[in-house]
């Protein structure tokens, strides 16, 4: 009972915080002056582990970044990225379509670090059997964006799926996975 509600008391000390704090923030920050989306467009290139039943393997893909259009934060910033990627390995093809929005801090000129979480499609297909299922996922990232447009990033996360039967075994399975990879683009 006392975890109940010391549980309880520090959900409503955040409640409170959060309201006050809301004022603060900025909603639909892209409709207003002096928004600038900052976009960046990156090749992606890392290694995925998909878990117990599968190999680790290469992932490739790209990303399109910019600064969140929905909300501004007070200080710092939202970033926005919308990222495309497959994994090909021992005959199982997996394409994720992920957003992750990072609250990210700039911690030395060019140079910021992240986090947040991200909602994701993921497409199996594993020869005997294919699936799509929704994700959810945490991630932290780092990205250095140079004088020149020249953007240099990387990126771990973890990713929770649904389930299918992605074997056509008629028994269902998941496809959580982490990754880490590293990032080249452009910045406008």
């Amino acid at each position: 009972m006392k975890k109940q509600n010391l549980a309880l008391a520090g959900a409503i000390l955040l409640a409170t915080g959060s309201a006050q704090a809301a004022d603060e923030w900025n909603w639909f920050a892209g409709l207003e002056d002096g928004y600038e989306a900052e976009p960046t467009v990156s090749v992606m290139l890392g290694q995925m582990d998909p878990g117990d039943n599968m190999d680790s393997g290469t992932i490739s893909g790209i990303e399109f970044s910019l600064n969140c259009p929905l909300v501004k934060p007070p200080s710092n910033r939202i970033r926005q990225q919308v990222s495309y990627t497959s994994y090909d390995e021992n005959g199982v093809e997996i394409t994720s379509i992920e957003l992750n929005p990072h609250y990210v801090v700039e911690v030395s000129p060019g140079l910021e670090i992240g986090g947040g979480p991200g909602l994701g499609y993921v497409m199996v297909d594993s020869g005997a059997g294919d699936g799509s299922v929704l994700a959810l996922q945490l991630g932290v990232s780092a990205h250095y964006t140079t004088q020149s447009p020249l953007f240099i990033g990387a990126e771990a996360r973890y990713q929770i799926t649904g389930e299918d039967d992605f074997g056509g075994g008629g028994a269902e399975d998941d496809v959580n996975n982490y990754r880490i990879a590293l990032k080249v683009g452009y910045s406008f």
